[in-house]
């Protein structure tokens, strides 16, 4: 099996090689295959370019628990469409598992901190657009750790930067620090 998905991978059938890798187990070879994958899509998570790469995730299916990088995938996409919905304003519902998603996500050790802040600015509109917190004391703070370990990160000279705007930072330290204080005073 592991041969069949090398023979596949290097060949360009990509989802075959990952059916392959699946079928055997290689946990190893999926990892790296993920490492891949969050080079490609780090450099188009900033555009929106992420269905390119949802045909590869549904080939994945929901039974990667496996396989930590992919697994992180197959919750961002699910984050991306629960996204789209919420901002659509199909429904309420949809807001609050877009917040469910993110603090997911956020709490997952698979989740690479190069995401972090694409996440956090994804969920800007989202966290802005309503009237009542969507996230409440914990979660923001949780946020807001997460927020400030990034910004530390950044000091290092081995940080992997994202194609986001040069505000991008600030505006989601502004967002949660609002939704932060909306929930301080809605809590009882």
């Amino acid at each position: 099996m592991k041969i069949a998905g090398i023979y596949h991978w290097k060949h360009g059938r990509k989802g075959t090689g990952v059916y392959w890798f699946q079928q055997a187990h290689d946990k190893v070879r999926l990892d790296r295959i993920a490492q891949q994958l969050f080079e490609r899509i780090g450099k188009s998570v900033a555009d929106d370019n992420f269905e390119q790469w949802e045909g590869l995730l549904e080939l994945l299916g929901s039974d990667i628990g496996s396989a930590g990088g992919l697994e992180f995938l197959h919750r961002y996409r699910d984050f991306k469409r629960s996204l789209q919905q919420a901002v659509e304003g199909r429904t309420g519902e949809a807001a609050r598992q877009t917040v469910e998603f993110l603090i997911q996500l956020m709490r997952n050790p698979s989740t690479p901190q190069r995401f972090w802040l694409p996440l956090l600015h994804d969920s800007v509109r989202l966290l802005n657009c309503k009237p009542c917190p969507l996230l409440n004391v914990a979660e923001t703070t949780l946020l807001l750790n997460k927020l400030q370990e990034l910004s530390m990160a950044k000091l290092r000279p081995d940080f992997c930067s994202n194609q986001l705007p040069s505000h991008a930072l600030s505006s989601v330290r502004l967002a949660l620090a609002s939704n932060l204080a909306r929930a301080i005073l809605e809590e009882p």
